[in-house]
């Protein structure tokens, strides 16, 4: 039994990190497409369930889920594995990186999910982030191996010789330290939104942010790591704002849920995690300016969702319509009144 797993192990790893491209793409669009279909379904009783059947996810929008999930895996093992996006030195092992791909696919599905539901019922149900903070935790203790990068990494001690400073217990205990980056980046995760939703409460009196953006985070972190999650934190406002803009521009609405852009980070660092990382990596071993760059993060995020406050509590001046000679009833004295623009982004809440 363990040496046919081991064969099957051998093969696997020959398979995803050896070979042309096509090969690559061949193999795991089809699984994405297969995953996509299971995805889409669970996706389509979500949102019944949440709306108590009033909402349907239309054939179309269950098509575009399964295409997005092929795309989604074909580009994933091409970057990885043909653009080496993820391959750091001091990261994962590369003996390891087959796994590390279905795991990060694992990851995927459920932001497609999260993603799904959220833009149509504007929550993220835990029925998707809590087995996906499950299977976070459980599969990097479990297997080991399956972190982008070390829970400690040190490169203000690095050695000409030997790299960065890394603690002697994560080379001695993988599967211990594998539980240690998922529960760091889990913790992390959900800390920083969860402080980032408290601070938009303080300075605009609302919930800017949900309790589903919240563990969404969590899970986020629990596969990724503490590092990761808040380059994923960092991007997401960014991939927001283009979303934002080309919504009102194009369909003209102005209330749009934050988790589908959280998902959107996520992704875009599984694909450009070396870039990230390597002009950034010495503020990871220095607390004191880590922490320096999370004050500076929320405190950019409280002044950000001020200057929205202000936007939001300047009168709008509608005018009404000229009465016609034929109605034969004279003009208003005044042609304006003050409408207040009271428009807020729905949060992603948490579902049950």
């Amino acid at each position: 039994m363990i040496d046919a797993f081991l064969q099957f192990n051998d093969l696997l790893f020959k398979f995803v990190t050896r070979g042309p491209m096509w090969r690559h793409v061949a193999a795991f669009l089809p699984l994405g497409l297969a995953v996509g279909f299971l995805v889409a379904r669970w996706s389509a009783r979500m949102v019944v369930r949440e709306s108590q059947g009033e909402r349907h996810i239309p054939r179309w929008a269950r098509t575009t889920v399964i295409l997005v999930m092929g795309a989604l895996y074909a580009i994933v093992v091409v970057a990885v594995m043909d653009g080496r996006c993820q391959w750091i030195t001091e990261g994962g092992s590369i003996d390891w990186g087959h796994w590390r791909l279905l795991y990060h696919y694992t990851l995927i599905a459920f932001l497609v999910a999260a993603t799904t539901v959220d833009f149509d019922q504007y929550l993220i149900p835990d029925e998707i982030t809590g087995p996906g903070v499950l299977i976070g935790i459980i599969a990097a203790a479990g297997v080991s191996n399956m972190q982008m990068m070390q829970v400690w990494v040190d490169w203000n001690q690095a050695h000409p010789i030997t790299g960065p400073y890394i603690p002697q217990w994560i080379k001695d205990h993988p599967h211990l330290h594998g539980l240690a980056f998922s529960v760091a980046g889990m913790v992390t995760g959900a800390g920083i939104t969860w402080l980032a939703r408290a601070v938009s409460e303080w300075v605009l009196g609302i919930e800017a942010m949900g309790l589903g953006d919240v563990t969404l985070m969590a899970m986020i972190g629990s596969f990724l790591g503490w590092q990761p999650v808040l380059f994923v934190f960092l991007l997401a406002p960014a991939c927001g704002l283009v979303a934002a803009i080309s919504s009102r521009l194009l369909w003209g609405k102005r209330a749009l849920p934050y988790g589908p852009y959280l998902s959107a980070a996520a992704v875009l660092v599984l694909l450009t995690w070396r870039w990230l990382w390597t002009p950034t990596r010495e503020i990871f071993g220095h607390w004191p300016t880590l922490l320096g760059l999370i004050s500076g993060m929320i405190a950019s995020l409280a002044l950000l969702l001020g200057l929205l406050r202000i936007y939001r509590s300047i009168p709008v001046e509608l005018r009404t319509p000229e009465p016609t000679p034929e109605s034969g009833n004279a003009p208003e004295h005044n042609s304006t009144t003050q409408a207040e623009s009271d428009t807020t982004a729905p949060t992603s809440e948490s579902g049950h």
